[in-house]
């Protein structure tokens, strides 16, 4: 049996102060991702992790109105989406299970380039 481990699909992505961003990380050596929780963290610039999301609908204080989470069963990935993304949102953004090691991808702000 191989390791299961979940993998970013982006090492750093830009966005655009209102505008929205998806992150995901694809889960490689299990058949089917929703068989595992999956939970979504930030880590700031100041170093602060913070809880945002846990598969089956459950989120961070603050964070339901402008984060979605879910899972795509056909690409076996964790997707979460920033709907309207502000300066606060900067940060290292953490896909883990609750079995495995955390992968993550770096969101931060840019006035001028689009994802």
């Amino acid at each position: 049996m191989s390791a299961v481990v979940l993998v970013p699909q982006d090492q750093e992505k830009t966005v655009v102060v209102g505008k929205s961003a998806t992150l995901s990380c694809s889960m490689k050596g299990a058949a089917f991702i929703s068989k595992y929780y999956i939970f979504w963290y930030r880590k700031t610039p100041g170093n602060t992790m913070t809880f945002i999301y846990q598969e089956r609908g459950v989120y961070g204080p603050g964070f339901e109105d402008n984060f979605r989470g879910k899972i795509v069963n056909l690409t076996n990935q964790a997707v979460l989406e920033v709907l309207k993304a502000s300066e606060r949102d900067e940060g290292f953004y953490y896909c883990a299970t609750d079995y495995h090691p955390a992968a993550g991808s770096l969101l931060s702000n840019s006035k001028n380039t689009e994802i």
